[in-house]
């Protein structure tokens, strides 16, 4: 808790509110081998798709761009802003107050006896802690308020593409930015038709190239 010269350092919490496995080579080889027969479907896939079908229509979106500037995300945002306002407040006055307990620590530290020194740290560390449980919860319910929202819009929106989709012909639509892992759009396709599934193609491709790997030992 104590800096050079007896002072006491002062903790600004305000950083929390502005925000390998080692295989072994037989592992590897396997998954490397798994990743290169993956590939080859694909290629062999695409080739089917191209003898089947002469032309897909396909769209491209930018989901971020479609979350970020809608009125649905702008809403959410100034909503979760104003349901955690009194939060935010109570942590900046606790902060404040923090930070001039311990400048007045730093300031009557000589004349301060040592029973009044360790009973002033003590008072200190109890409430920085506070502040840090404090500050630790808010982060956490608010980034769980947002996730829960941001989920709700992306809903909306897959909908109107899917919509959109269907009522313009299109045989594919995919997204070309990247996604948080932790929204429920977990791939790069939004919207596909049935003229470009190729599940059963590559399912019978690993099924038989499964049966040619069992009965070759």
């Amino acid at each position: 808790m104590g800096g050079r010269n007896g002072t006491i350092p002062i903790y600004n919490w305000r950083s929390f509110l502005d925000n390998g496995l080692n295989y072994d080579k037989g592992t590897v080889m396997k998954k490397l081998n798994f990743a290169l027969i993956t590939i080859c479907t694909l290629f062999i896939a695409q080739s089917i798709l191209a003898q089947e079908s002469i032309e897909a229509r396909i769209g491209v979106v930018e989901m971020n761009k479609l979350v970020t500037e809608s009125p649905q995300y702008q809403d959410m945002t100034s909503a979760i802003e104003e349901e955690f306002a009194a939060r935010v407040r109570d942590i900046t006055a606790k902060e404040a107050a923090l930070n001039a307990a311990t400048d007045q620590l730093n300031q009557d530290n000589l004349a301060l006896s040592q029973d009044e020194r360790n009973n002033t740290l003590l008072k200190l560390n109890a409430d920085q802690r506070e502040l840090k449980y404090l500050t630790d919860s808010f982060q956490e319910d608010r980034n769980n308020r947002i996730q829960i929202e941001s989920n709700k819009i992306f809903v909306e929106i897959i909908n109107s593409i899917e919509k959109y989709g269907r009522d313009n012909a299109f045989d594919l639509i995919i997204n070309r930015t990247r996604i948080s892992q932790n929204t429920i759009l977990n791939g790069g396709t939004v919207f596909s038709g049935a003229s470009v599934d190729i599940t059963n193609e590559i399912a019978r491709i690993l099924e038989k190239k499964f049966q040619e790997d069992k009965a070759g030992g």
